[in-house]
């Protein structure tokens, strides 16, 4: 990347398991240039010496095949530390920790739900417990509600190698009501699928 300006965009975030951190960061290549969001992702590392925080993933503003006007016009793309995870897994993994918000402790489903956020979501900016505000909101409750859930094969809607794609999951309260479809829309950095948006229809 080629900058000569950052800024901090929110504060550091140190998941409550204690070895986990994201930090927001916009960066421009001018004083007249866009600004392009970065996302840190760190681990802490237990050594001889002492604890150390430690770089596990940087996700660029641009998805993965596109470019990034706001910097060198290239895109960047890192090689993903630990094991690939589909479209579906991310969106069921964030899913399921929304309906148990405080399990196994405090804002763990928030924390889980801007680990996995692009760097153009506006909610990786938020605090874990700003997000949890936002879930209280009528339109969202049924992300904490829900006791069941659907997976929606969308892979025949999707092109080949496409680096922004879609993922719509079916949720209901119980079995004699109606399905809410909550649509993810998902794009691929560094070769990890991250949450860009989602709508819910009731």
């Amino acid at each position: 990347l080629e900058w000569e300006e950052y800024r901090l965009e929110g504060d550091a975030v140190i998941m409550g398991n204690g070895t986990e951190a994201y930090q927001q960061v916009g960066v421009r290549s001018s004083a007249s240039g866009e600004w392009c969001s970065v996302r840190w992702i760190l681990s802490l590392a237990k050594l001889e010496t002492g604890d150390e925080w430690r770089i596990e993933s940087v996700f660029v503003q641009e998805p993965d095949g596109g470019t990034d006007a706001g910097l060198n016009g290239d895109a960047v793309s890192l090689t993903p530390l630990g094991a690939y995870e589909a479209p579906g897994e991310v969106v069921l993994k964030v899913m399921k920790a929304l309906r148990n918000p405080d399990e196994p402790y405090p804002l763990h489903g928030s924390e889980m739900a801007i680990r996995y956020c692009s760097p153009t979501n506006a909610a990786s900016k938020l605090s874990p417990k700003a997000f949890q505000q936002y879930l209280k909101e009528p339109w969202y409750r049924i992300l904490m509600e829900w006791e069941e859930i659907q997976l929606e094969d969308d892979s025949e809607e999707q092109e080949e190698g496409a680096s922004v794609l879609q993922q719509s999951v079916l949720v209901r309260r119980s079995a004699d009501e109606s399905w809410t479809v909550v649509n993810w829309e998902l794009s691929l950095h560094s070769g990890r699928w991250l949450m860009d948006a989602l709508t819910i229809t009731e």
